[in-house]
């Protein structure tokens, strides 16, 4: 997990940046943001055009989120096995967004991307084994590795989200403070899922599980979700 926050940390500095750059001083606004079934994050958002807005944000997927994930798979008759093997994947993660919104009186009509990344540690080779039929012992050794059965087995995955939204803005009167809600659906558009050991060289079985989740997020990775935002605005400009 951290080799991916360590990844997605200057994407999201230049994204931030590219923001700050194209909305200069006419109206920007900080905002702390609940998004319910993702993450808990920080985002800006400024005034780039007459009407239109663009905006990112950064956040952390945790329980509650995660657990309606899990929960959200289930219902929807995933393979008991394949939920068992991403369930600790959704347990922590990062989540970057950008938007691009156009404004019309308190309301506004956005399009937004994520990148999703997400890692399970300690997953279980047994699972493994019997969902892709396999023996993890016939895979080669890595230099020094070792023949122990594994016990350090991770899964990191990336998801690759793009969705539509609809928010309205509630401002408080006499204040550089709103409260804005909204509601949005992604789509998947593209992931990449690898398994990693200390002692072992998966490569071949990370092609399988690489396509066996690329379909199945393609097909299933329908995420609607509802957001919370508390915002502070830091300039009024001319709408």
């Amino acid at each position: 997990m951290q080799n991916q926050v360590k990844k997605a940390i200057p994407l999201i500095i230049f994204l931030f940046l590219g923001i700050f750059k194209a909305a200069p001083a006419q109206r920007s606004s900080l905002k702390l943001a609940a998004e319910f079934p993702l993450h808990f994050g920080i985002g800006y958002e400024g005034l780039i055009g007459r009407g239109v807005s663009a905006g990112g944000s950064m956040g952390v997927l945790t329980s509650p989120n995660s657990d309606l994930i899990i929960s959200y798979l289930r219902f929807i008759g995933t393979d008991e096995e394949l939920v068992l093997i991403l369930e600790d994947a959704f347990q922590f993660g990062i989540v970057g967004e950008i938007n691009i919104n156009y404004n019309f009186k308190r309301n506004y009509l956005g399009i937004f991307s994520q990148v999703i990344g997400a890692q399970a540690g300690d997953v279980s080779a047994h699972l493994l084994e019997d969902y892709f039929n396999v023996d993890l012992e016939d895979y080669p050794l890595k230099p020094g590795g070792s023949t122990i059965q594994e016990k350090n087995l991770k899964i990191r995955t990336r998801l690759y989200q793009l969705g539509v939204l609809y928010g309205h803005r509630f401002p408080l009167k006499d204040s550089r403070f709103e409260i804005d809600a909204e509601l949005g659906l992604s789509a998947n558009i593209g992931s990449i899922t690898k398994l990693y050991s200390d002692n072992r060289d998966f490569a071949e079985l990370n092609e399988r599980l690489n396509f066996e989740l690329s379909n199945f997020y393609h097909e299933y990775a329908f995420i609607p979700s509802v957001g919370i935002m508390f915002v502070y605005k830091f300039a009024r400009g001319r709408d």
